[in-house]
């Protein structure tokens, strides 16, 4: 975890200095309209481009072992179309300019590759908790790994782009367009739910008490220190401390703090005997002994 931290902290202070060369080139360009510097600055814009999709991959490196698979060879596709829109800046080779003869091929793929991995990226990284609003990531995933899939075998291999033509006048485009508009609403609605979501659970941490500090010793130091809930640190020792406090809530979500009664006002559902505020208990307790 820490090792990921640093390389992270290197990336974005690369990132920040790169970023401060192009405006200082951008400047220059501008102001001397030298084609030296426009090229330049082209490349530095490549480059940024190039260490966006690297830091949004890196989120794979750091999953599954299996996703380093994936990380790994995104890298690699991503090195080689930064390799290529360089050398067509400055013009250095035939073999990565983009006028070579069938060079294109191997581009797009290398750009379909990066952008189907960098979308799927996106969309795992999106909290969903409820099983219907997985179902509908799972089909945005499953289109565009498909749909990847159908476009590099159709620029790669003019057989398949011929029997795909086949099999495209047999289908009706309804179809095609069908599951074009079934891959867009699903990624779009994969976005709003997890919004929706995390809107939710932003809403039921707000109902925690703020003002709430707990007086302890710290566990390194052993000095007295007040730490509220959730995350904080020592004052003497800068130790990192996590507080977390359970509240009693109905299924619905709702605070069942101090509620006096044993029915839900959200829901409307009876508040489980485990869940009942100490006064909801003893009122109840006392109606059932007058009656």
């Amino acid at each position: 975890m820490m090792r990921n931290r640093a390389i992270t902290s290197v990336f974005n202070r690369f990132s920040l200095s790169i970023v401060g060369v192009m405006f200082v080139l951008g400047v220059y360009a501008i102001l001397a309209s030298s084609t030296m510097a426009g090229k330049a600055l082209g490349t530095m814009v490549v480059i940024i481009v190039g260490l966006i999709f690297a830091r949004l991959h890196f989120w794979l490196w750091t999953r599954a072992p299996w996703q380093k698979f994936v990380a790994a060879s995104s890298w690699l596709c991503n090195l080689f179309l930064v390799l290529v829109f360089i050398t067509s800046i400055w013009n250095w080779s035939r073999w990565f300019n983009l006028d070579g003869n069938g060079m294109e091929k191997p581009i797009i793929c290398g750009a379909v590759f990066v952008g189907v991995v960098t979308d799927c990226m996106l969309l795992l990284r999106l909290q969903l908790r409820k099983k219907l609003d997985r179902s509908i990531r799972a089909v945005a995933v499953g289109l565009a790994i498909v749909g990847a899939l159908l476009l590099v075998a159709t620029v790669a291999s003019q057989t398949f782009a011929e029997s795909f033509d086949a099999i495209w006048n047999v289908i009706p485009w309804q179809v095609g367009a069908i599951v074009c508009l079934i891959a867009l609403a699903s990624h779009i609605a994969s976005a709003i739910l997890a919004s929706i979501e995390k809107e939710k659970s932003s809403k039921l941490a707000e109902t925690f008490s703020e003002r709430m500090k707990i007086s302890m010793n710290c566990p390194r130091c052993g000095e007295l220190i007040q730490s509220p809930l959730g995350h904080s640190v020592c004052s003497h020792c800068k130790l990192a401390i996590h507080i977390e406090c359970d509240e009693p809530r109905c299924e619905c979500g709702y605070l069942l703090h101090k509620l006096n009664g044993v029915i839900c006002p959200e829901c409307g559902k009876d508040v489980p005997e485990k869940l009942r505020w100490k006064s909801a208990q003893q009122s109840t307790s006392s109606m059932t002994a007058a009656s």
